[in-house]
């Protein structure tokens, strides 16, 4: 095992504080007025799509709120910081990024769901009414949070240095490799299963609403319901497939015992690729409230042939 002491360089910790500042200050307020907006309606008006974005936005303003938390812990030395992050406080620590984490990854898993409800709602409109349902969309919820819950149980203490005096919150404190299969599940459940049912649902929704482009009148609206959703799929895949990719990247530079410029690279992407995830918390408001608000209502809805309701559910977010 190679003896390689890993910091986070200046420079990222400037792009950290260039990064997750402007995200803390858009996304609170952002997440908050979703939640307002959504809260203010009469509960009898609610759609299963306001649970699922309701769902969405409150561990998005979860992460968001941990943000100042995570910027002090970095700069804890620099800035002259009392130390909080002692032994004592430990678990304290672990609690706090665990709960970073179960919402990061509640967030990740809602939008996965979001996309398979669209999916539904365009693939199948006639069973759309009794498949998506209020009832279903907080099971569904419900069974995110118990699922990541239970995930973040099992590995609550993965990282713990054991015989370290001082911890550093939100960073690595194990000098050898985090297990494989925490790395595995982080990668696979995580990021790899989700990417693909939303890669699968966007192509086949893009694939439906091309062929009713023949219908002159919902042409405009049609492209821009596949901007929309082509849009979503991308901002995922940006933000989430380098932090995930850089925890399987540190895992075996510090496994094959890589050169301490290697592990510290690789050390240094994640922190650099968790800034550019952290973002997706404020981009979420944007792309499945108010995009949604303005276009993606108008493209759904037609009448078919047999005077029955095509009728894209999503639309009932407005």
């Amino acid at each position: 095992m190679s003896n390689c002491t890993l910091n986070i360089t200046a420079g990222i910790q400037n792009l950290q504080l260039a990064s997750l500042i402007p995200t803390f200050i858009l996304g609170v307020p952002g997440n908050i007025y979703v939640l307002v907006m959504f809260f203010r309606r009469p509960r009898a008006d609610w759609t299963y799509m306001n649970i699922y974005i309701i769902n969405m936005a409150i561990a998005d303003c979860i992460v968001l709120v941990l943000l100042p938390i995570r910027i002090t812990s970095y700069y804890e030395n620099t800035w002259k910081l009392s130390k909080l992050w002692d032994q004592t406080n430990k678990e304290l620590c672990y609690v706090l990024v665990s709960v970073y984490y179960v919402n990061m990854y509640v967030s990740i898993f809602t939008i996965t769901a979001i996309s398979v409800v669209r999916y539904v709602a365009i693939k199948y409109p006639m069973k759309a009414r009794i498949i998506l349902s209020r009832r279903n969309a907080l099971v569904v919820c419900a069974l995110i949070w118990l699922v990541t819950c239970s995930f973040s149980a099992a590995f609550h203490h993965v990282d713990d240095p054991k015989n370290n005096t001082t911890i550093k919150c939100f960073q690595k404190n194990k000098e050898e490799e985090l297990p494989l299969a925490f790395i595995l599940v982080l990668n696979i459940v995580g990021f790899l299963v989700p990417f693909l049912i939303m890669l699968f649902c966007s192509v086949r929704i893009i694939y439906t609403l091309r062929k009713q482009l023949e219908i002159g009148s919902r042409s405009e609206k049609m492209i821009q319901c596949m901007f929309i959703i082509a849009a979503n799929l991308i901002v995922f895949v940006v933000c989430f497939f380098p932090v995930h990719f850089g925890f399987f990247l540190k895992y075996i530079a510090q496994a094959y015992e890589y050169s301490c410029d290697a592990q510290s690279f690789a050390h240094n992407f994640v922190h650099f690729a968790m800034c550019v995830s952290s973002m997706n918390c404020a981009l979420d408001c944007f792309s499945y409230y108010f995009a949604t608000r303005t276009s993606w209502i108008l493209c759904c809805t037609k009448k078919t042939e047999r005077n029955e309701e095509y009728e894209c559910e999503y639309n009932k977010v407005t």
